[in-house]
């Protein structure tokens, strides 16, 4: 082989190499040397940035807040990065877990009298029927790891969908150590989120709202309803208070009466809300974030805690088949201890018997008997007296 000179790699801001280029002088093939070690290092340098995105995405530093970081160290701007990141999640494969419970936990609380009691239950995601229910006098932490302790195996890989109740994370957390996965209920931050706000909101709030329940879940016909009137709002609070009020009180109930067509839509087509991917849920959030100085304050709060909380609100999307709301045992509930029923029954004997019922009915124990009541009765014809 005869040297035939060079040929130059470079990565900007990284260097160049240069790879020595041959030919043979039988057959004039042109040949290079082998310059795999040159892009391994690309890719352990660019590993490393993938990593250092991962972190900084983890929390909720925007792609513009990442860029000007990156100015110090690799000056990247925001487009790569954001097409990096969205690479580098696509790409990786996490392995499934194995040997893993889902349980839905939650609390009802019902009275006996006037005597306030607490039903702790424990639900199969994939059945559906309760592990075990129990009523306590006390709610408080050693109660729960007690009931825990009863009917959960905490060596056991098991993902537990609890409400955002705060000292949820410490008991569980306790009692499970690494082999807990937390999730937080989504439906009970939705209702937070809407008593966050007053009834009789402006155009204005009602659309940060929403803004707000479109983190985890498509609320894209609601916002563009809202900013369709968002403008006109601005032009009628230029007039006078009472006609601005007759205005927003016409708007509010046309808008609720959407809303109400889009559920009743839904439920027609037998469809829930359509839940976000991951991705596009960081990025909703990481907006709000970004102009959380312009909003209320009971916002910017409600924002603080989601970003506390996101590992807790985001669990389900890492665990194939797992729930992310507790929907399955508030229903549970609401056909096993209505809300009317809960403060009418006077026993603790009571209250378990009706909650044993619908836990028999789910284990199929309440289906049609052997027999009809006219088949048992027709077996005593021959024993009728006569006369």
């Amino acid at each position: 082989m005869n040297h035939n000179g060079y040929n130059t790699y470079e990565k900007r801001g990284l260097g160049s190499v240069k790879i020595g280029r041959y030919i043979c002088p039988s057959c004039y093939e042109l040949c290079e040397e082998e310059r795999s070690f040159w892009e391994n290092l690309k890719g352990d340098f660019f590993d490393v940035i993938g990593r250092m995105y991962n972190i900084m995405k983890l929390h909720h530093v925007s792609y513009q807040g990442i860029s000007d970081i990156m100015e110090f160290i690799y000056p990247q701007g925001k487009d790569t990065i954001l097409n990096m990141f969205a690479d580098t999640v696509e790409e990786t494969v996490i392995p499934p877990l194995e040997d893993f419970q889902i349980v839905l936990y939650d609390e009802q609380h019902p009275k006996r009298g006037r005597t306030q009691k607490f039903r702790l239950t424990l639900l199969d995601s994939v059945t559906g029927r309760p592990i075990a229910e129990e009523l306590h006098e006390s709610k408080n932490s050693t109660a729960i790891t007690a009931f825990l302790t009863k009917y959960l195996d905490p060596s056991k890989r098991t993902f537990v969908v609890t409400d955002l109740d705060s000292s949820y994370p410490r008991i569980f957390k306790e009692f499970f150590g690494e082999n807990l996965i937390h999730q937080y209920c989504l439906m009970h931050l939705n209702k937070l989120i809407v008593a966050d706000f007053p009834r009789n909101t402006t155009i204005e709030q009602e659309l940060v709202k929403y803004r707000l329940l479109n983190i985890f879940y498509n609320r894209d016909a609601e916002l563009k309803f809202l900013q369709d009137l968002l403008e006109e709002e601005q032009v009628m609070k230029q007039g006078t208070k009472k006609e601005y009020k007759a205005w927003l009180k016409t708007q509010r109930e046309t808008f609720r009466a959407f809303v109400r067509e889009q559920k009743r839509d839904r439920r027609r087509k037998k469809r829930n809300l359509v839940q976000r991917p991951y991705i596009e849920a960081l990025r909703i959030f990481d907006e709000l974030k970004e102009e959380s100085d312009s909003f209320e304050k009971h916002v910017q709060k409600r924002l603080r805690k989601i970003e506390k909380g996101w590992a807790h609100f985001t669990a389900f999307y890492f665990v194939k088949g797992a729930p992310a709301t507790n929907n399955g045992v508030e229903n549970y509930y609401s056909t096993s201890l209505k809300t009317h029923r809960k403060k009418q029954l006077r026993s603790d004997r009571g209250i378990d018997n009706q909650i044993k019922l619908s836990a028999m009915k789910r284990a199929g124990l309440l289906g049609r008997g052997k027999k009809s009541l006219l088949e048992a009765f027709l077996v005593f014809i021959p024993f009728l007296d006569s006369r």
